[in-house]
């Protein structure tokens, strides 16, 4: 299965690759038609970086699939395979350096976005070094300097990267292709796009002279839709901005254009885009981080109001239990059932009011009572909880843990909380949604050597991508009796503990909740 699928994605893979080599196949210069712009390295790139370097082999032979059908062998078969070589051993490379450094391929700060850039230009420069090289060596570069053919080759490899490379990793991602596409549907950013491409047509053909000295007039609707939409609108702008450029360079005014400076400027836009988009992205969180915490502490105050109108009924219902408790043994009558019955009326009334003061200091002052936990009894608690829920419902319940599952180091009471709000949500989803043959599974495993990871899975219908994080806003309910706090505060009991609280935007429901284990174990 695993040949069958390198074959497919290999099989995709390089058609792709060769269309985009055939597409930017403008400008050339030598025999080995090095052009400047090439976006198909970050094809490459960012295949191996999320789907192996297992895959440099299709990339080799793919590279010398797009020499024979693009370039036509111009150095032999012998040369050109060197090359190849050259190119695929540097993008695997790029590939390799990219993923050990960085981790989020959302590029969703400054400093993911200088490694990300830094990495390019330095892989880039030195993968052309060698290119370059090789031809020097052979003596085909045919009267053009070494210094400038590398020039040529690392602005486009550089370019290429930087511009697609982004593009590509959000195609990848789920919730940003998501926003992508919503972010084609609004009216402003067709209006930006349509400024932008008219901005483009304009320093081409608008004024009759050399481009590069009206290039500064995309810095406009660039700021415009980078300030709007932050780094989605970035990343769309540059792509509209270069395919701008390499529809000018193809045009037969564009013959004389000094494309290797308008690459340069190119270089300077995207990098000014990006990050100017990746700013307003965290400024965009650090203020719903801000609202988040605002919000969560007027529900720690709603938490420790209720929390005190809710103790005193407690305090009396213990109180009446235990004075039943005293007349049942003085007296020494009564069936042992009822003496049972208020035992166990004690103990939930008491295990309430504990609830309410962990969840109250919790609020107050972010307190945790950690201790060991074993999985099995956390799963126990879970259980029971979910045989009360369900009862009567018609919904099947299944309870699944490995037996290396380590214990936990947490507030147990507080992760009860969590897994009770968990298992509210699946079973009123699953009853919502009208289906017979209800489910709920709970699962347990380990994660990593520091973390367990417990999932909450129902059949109702799942949470679009659109959706996923205004679960956890504070005060924001879908039901209708709902005061939208249950999983606001779960997310924040979570992060206490150096875990999280997670949705997963699948076809179905299910919440991943992340909690610390006890190391070594």
């Amino acid at each position: 299965m695993k040949i069958l699928r390198y074959l497919r994605d290999a099989a995709v893979f390089a058609p792709c690759y060769i269309a985009l080599d055939w597409a930017s196949y403008i400008d050339p210069v030598g025999p080995f038609n090095i052009t400047p712009w090439n976006p198909q390295p970050a094809l490459a790139i960012v295949w191996m970086m999320l789907g192996g370097l297992g895959h440099a082999p299709a990339v080799l032979a793919t590279i010398l699939l797009a020499d024979i059908f693009v370039r036509h062998l111009p150095g032999g078969y012998a040369i050109t395979g060197m090359t190849a070589l050259v190119l695929a051993g540097g993008y695997a490379g790029i590939a390799w350096a990219l993923k050990s450094f960085l981790r989020d391929t959302g590029l969703r700060s400054t400093r993911q976005l200088t490694i990300f850039a830094s990495i390019v230009v330095a892989g880039s420069c030195v993968v052309g070094a060698g290119f370059i090289g090789v031809l020097n060596a052979a003596g085909l570069l045919a009267g053009t300097t070494f210094s400038n053919a590398w020039l040529r080759f690392w602005i486009g490899d550089a370019v290429g990267i930087l511009v697609t490379a982004p593009l590509l990793f959000a195609a990848s991602d789920a919730a940003r292709r998501s926003a992508l596409l919503a972010l084609a549907r609004r009216p402003e950013a067709l209006l930006q796009a349509i400024v932008l491409a008219a901005a483009v047509r304009l320093i081409f053909e608008g004024f009759g002279s050399d481009p590069s000295r009206q290039f500064y007039l995309l810095f406009l609707p660039l700021i415009w839709i980078a300030v709007r939409f932050g780094m989605n609108g970035a990343i769309v702008a540059t792509a509209i901005v270069q395919m701008g450029v390499v529809l000018g360079v193809h045009s037969d005014a564009g013959s004389a254009l000094p494309v290797v400076e308008l690459q340069a400027l190119l270089v300077a836009l995207t990098l000014t885009g990006l990050f100017l988009g990746v700013m307003v992205d965290q400024r965009q969180r650090a203020e719903e981080g801000l609202r988040q915490t605002l919000r969560l502490a007027a529900a720690g105050e709603m938490a420790g109001a209720i929390a005190h109108e809710v103790n005193q009924p407690l305090t009396a219902v213990t109180n009446y239990g235990r004075s039943a408790q005293m007349l049942f043994e003085r007296d020494r009558t009564g069936p042992p059932q009822a003496r049972e019955i208020i035992g166990k009326i004690l103990a939930e009334a008491e295990r309430a009011a504990e609830v309410l003061r962990r969840l109250r200091d919790f609020f107050r002052a972010g307190t945790t009572r950690l201790e060991e936990v074993r999985a099995e009894d956390l799963l126990s608690a879970a259980r029971r909880m979910a045989e009360s829920a369900v009862e009567g419902k018609g919904i099947s319940l299944a309870v699944e843990s490995p037996p290396e599952v380590p214990a936990l180091f947490v507030d147990r009471l507080q992760v009860e909380v969590i897994l009770r709000n968990l298992i509210a949500n699946a079973v009123e989803s699953v009853v919502g949604a009208n289906r017979r043959g209800g489910n709920i599974r709970i699962s347990m495993q380990r994660q990593d050597d520091r973390n367990v990871q417990i999932v909450v899975t129902d059949n109702g219908p799942g949470v679009s991508a659109a959706n996923r994080e205004g679960l956890f806003e504070p005060f924001v309910s879908g039901k209708s009796t709902g005061m939208g706090l249950g999983l606001a505060v779960s997310r924040a009991i979570a992060e206490a503990h150096g875990g999280s609280l997670e949705a997963a935007t699948v076809s179905h429901g299910e919440f991943r909740l992340i909690l610390p284990c006890v190391r070594n174990a």
